[in-house]
Parts: structure tokens; sequence; C-alpha cells
């Protein structure tokens, strides 16, 4: 796993974690910066300086939250949406070129386990995201 994942990932251009927190606020749409940094399991602190990197770097926004005007809401920019499609993009190739050297049968094999694995590999996902949005907020 660790191979395929150095082999796939670029980071040149972000961080694991901060390439982490923009998915998911690409794939959630604008999250208070609480509730994100609960979700990404890091200390409010932590999370505001990377999210204010990512806004100096122009990949995401901060937006007024129309249900509590104390608050702040966090948006992926067009900027940091193209980035993101970019990587997705390169992965995508990358995991192509790794899956030529497999047999077909190998491929078939890795298919049919992925198959089977991703349905619970997302369950767990949304189990773990369910945990950390119970969590108390420090």
């Amino acid at each position: 796993m660790d191979l395929t994942i150095r082999f796939l990932s670029d980071r040149a251009d972000l961080s694991a974690s901060a390439a982490f927190t923009m998915n998911r606020v690409c794939r959630e749409g604008p999250i208070r910066l609480t509730t994100l940094a609960a979700r990404e399991g890091v200390s409010q602190p932590s999370m505001t300086q990377l999210v204010q990197r990512l806004e100096r770097a122009g990949l995401v926004t901060r937006l007024a939250d129309p249900d509590d005007g104390r608050a702040c809401l966090v948006g992926i920019t067009e900027q940091g949406q193209a980035l993101l499609d970019e990587r997705k993009r390169m992965r995508r190739e990358r995991l192509a070129a790794l899956m030529t050297t497999l047999t077909a049968d190998e491929q078939m094999q890795l298919w049919l386990t992925a198959r089977v694995g991703f349905p619970l590999i997302s369950q767990l996902v949304a189990n773990a995201d369910c945990a950390a949005a119970q969590r108390p907020i420090d």
C-alpha cells in the first residue's frame, strides 16, 4: 500500500495533510474550520495554520457562514479545484502505468478484490467521519 501511495502521489505541490484537507472541502462543500479540524483529526490551531497557508496559495477561501455571523466556512477556489483535478489526472495516469506491470490474471484479481473491498473501505471511512463528528471540539 505504501509503495502504491508513494508512486501515485505527487507531494511536490501539496503536503499530504493539505491534500487530504482540500479533498474533504471539495467533497463536503464549504465547512466550518472547527468541523474540518475535528474530521481531519488535528487541533484547531493546526488547522487554522494549514487553512491560512492554503488561503495564501489561493487554493481555499473563507466564506461567511450564513447560519452564524461570527463564524466562517472554508471553501475550495477554482484554482484549488483545478489543482485537485490535475492531481487526480496524474494519479490515474500513474496507476495505469503501474497496472501494466501486472499480468491479465493479476489485473482481474485486483479488480475483483477492489469490487469487494471498496464498499467495505467506504463504510469504514463513513464510520470514522461519523465518530469524528461526534467527538467534542476543543
